[in-house]
């Protein structure tokens, strides 16, 4: 006997109804960045809590959809925009190693105290007595307006504070790293970004000026950056690696910067100090016979036959002898007066004193942009 529709449906197991449950718009976003269930706790919910993250319902009007994570201080970020401290729960912009996205943190305490001192005195050894003013005033305002800078300049400081003084702890050293990986990464981030827009004029004023001033700043400490505690551990000293020379490469780099930045437009922060290029060497000169120490002429192969096209050398080779005999003082050198020995960003100078002279890249001075490296002792800053 067939068997009827209706009696076939009776002996079936009935579908599984889903549960009813409410639901709710009102989660703190970085449980809904998480894709995970927020528990609307406040202030803080308790993922985010037992996490580790900074919970969105602390923000009154969170700025954007970032996960940021805990870290020491207050969580609030309301920045005095004069010249002063910044207030604790300054957020600064991070690349997640794991994810790759950009997330916050907090600064601590520590970082807060190094940005201070790249405020009240490293930035007094970067550059020379017209450039220090743009590097204290308006680089640092720069810094206020895209956080991604902070990281630039805690990492110069950690740098100035290894050369100040060698011995330095374990935490320092990974402050140092971290800071110098945040840096390097949201700097290449933001280029990238920039480099994609089809008309790098429609930028604003200060995005460019930030790209320029991460890229001087971070072009001058990759030269003091170094991993080893023996001159024979770097190079020319040192086996060969592919990672020699890795300084030369980011300021070659830095052609694509200025041309994205163009910090001689009249907008820039930056716009007094290079404006005016007479003067500055040019490295197809030829070298005259007394213009450099003897070992120069037979190490680089130069002499009255030797071009910028023939010899490789040339190019760095001229600049240093016209720089060379150029008067020291406050506004050519990289080391003025009793400010703390450091690097000279923007000075196009030599800075000479017993047993110390600089070493230039032609690169930096010749291809658009001033630059100038410095070497004390075993030290190499730029």
């Amino acid at each position: 006997m067939a068997v009827r529709g209706e009696d076939k449906t009776d002996t079936e197991t009935p579908a599984r109804q889903r549960k009813a449950h409410k639901k709710s718009r009102l989660g703190c976003k970085n449980c809904k960045l998480r894709s995970v269930k927020c528990d609307e706790f406040k202030p803080s919910c308790k993922r985010c809590t037992s996490s580790g993250f900074v919970c969105s319902f602390t923000q009154i009007s969170p700025s954007s959809f970032q996960l940021a994570h805990q870290s020491a201080g207050p969580v609030f970020s309301v920045v005095d925009k004069s010249l002063g401290l910044i207030n604790p729960g300054f957020r600064v912009p991070i690349i997640q190693p794991v994810k790759g996205g950009v997330g916050e943190i907090i600064l601590d305490d520590a970082a807060l105290a190094a940005i201070e001192r790249f405020r009240l005195r490293t930035v007094f050894s970067v550059g020379t007595q017209k450039t220090r003013s743009v590097y204290s005033e308006g680089a640092f305002l720069l810094g206020l307006k895209h956080p991604f800078l902070m990281h630039v300049f805690i990492a110069l400081v950690l740098l100035h504070d290894q050369h100040l003084n060698p011995c330095q702890t374990s935490s320092h050293r990974t402050a140092l790293a971290f800071h110098w990986y945040q840096a390097t990464a949201l700097f290449h981030r933001r280029l990238m970004a920039a480099g994609s827009v089809p008309d790098v004029s429609k930028l604003s004023g200060s995005e460019r000026d930030s790209l320029w001033a991460s890229g001087a700043l971070l072009g001058a400490a990759s030269m003091a950056l170094l991993d080893a505690e023996d001159v024979y551990g770097v190079w020319p000293l040192k086996k060969s690696d592919s990672l020699d020379l890795d300084w030369l490469r980011m300021s070659d780099g830095k052609k694509v910067v200025w041309k994205i930045a163009d910090p001689t437009r009249k907008d820039s922060i930056f716009h007094q100090l290079l404006k005016e290029w007479d003067g500055i060497p040019d490295g197809s000169k030829p070298i005259p016979p007394d213009a450099l120490p003897t070992m120069f002429y037979e190490a680089f192969d130069i002499g009255p036959s030797s071009t910028a096209q023939n010899n490789p050398y040339h190019v760095a080779a001229s600049l240093l002898a016209q720089l060379l005999p150029r008067r020291i003082d406050d506004n050519t050198e990289a080391t003025g007066g009793e400010r703390p020995q450091g690097y000279g960003v923007a000075g196009m100078v030599v800075h000479q004193s017993s047993g110390t002279q600089l070493v230039v890249d032609a690169e930096e001075i010749g291809g658009g942009g001033a630059g100038s490296l410095y070497l004390s002792g075993e030290e190499l800053w730029a």
